[in-house]
């Protein structure tokens, strides 16, 4: 009866958190609230990015990893009194911790462009609007010159880091603004309003922020180019 109120715990409580989560993303990025007919402006706080649906999920799957093999190897050792089945126990153990401190790293890279960033997306007078902490960017198809996105190298989308990526945007006043792709979850809206803009996709072993240096120029916005804060 305990087992199963643990593994109850474990996936039947996340499942209904992520289907609530699922719910409201949809009203906010599908149909009249999308982008696409509405002009939308995203920012992200720190429970909002840190709990996201897909972090949410690896975390559960992670847990759920640590949480069976323990139920696991607790009956082994029951029925056969041997070192290996703890072994095996460490061994997943720190194979957690490895994931979870790689994910958190990761994440925290992320977060540094992420956070009190806000974009705006304009369909009426196509555009985006980043209001950062250090500057501000307007971005259109006529200023915007070449559109670089910067993403992990995977052949399959169950790869847990194929979510990480950035935005390059090269404006012709020599500027580069970088975004998180969180933002623009629905690639539709760029499809869309800035098809005429060339753009490329730039693959990385693994999507470390500090990458972004490999795209051709440094990130040093001129900030006499931008409204005084």
């Amino acid at each position: 009866m305990e087992t199963f109120f643990i593994l109850f715990v474990l996936v039947f409580v996340p499942a209904g958190w992520f289907l609530v989560r699922a719910l409201r993303y949809t009203d906010e990025t599908v149909g009249e609230n999308s982008p696409l007919y509405k002009e939308r402006t995203y920012q992200f706080s720190a429970s909002r990015y840190f709990l996201g649906f897909f972090k949410l999920l690896m975390a559960v799957v992670l847990v759920e990893m640590i949480g069976l093999s323990f139920i696991l190897t607790k009956q082994v050792i029951a029925h056969t009194p041997s070192p290996f089945p703890l072994a095996w126990l460490v061994l997943v153990f720190a194979a957690f911790v490895v994931l979870l401190a790689l994910f958190f790293y990761i994440d925290w890279q992320y977060w540094t462009i992420t956070r009190n960033v806000s974009v705006t997306l304009n369909p009426f007078q196509p555009s985006i609007f980043v209001d950062n902490p250090q500057y501000y960017s307007t971005l259109t198809p006529d200023n915007v010159v070449r559109i670089e996105r910067h993403v992990k190298k995977t052949s399959t989308s169950k790869d847990p880091l194929s979510n990480y990526g950035y935005y390059l945007f090269y404006t012709n006043d020599g500027q580069i603004t970088r975004i998180n792709s969180i933002f623009f979850d629905d690639l539709e809206f760029l499809e869309r309003f800035f098809s005429t803009v060339p753009n490329t996709i730039v693959y990385h072993r693994i999507p470390w922020i500090t990458d972004c240096t490999q795209a051709g120029n440094p990130i040093a916005p001129n900030f006499a180019a931008y409204p005084e804060r």
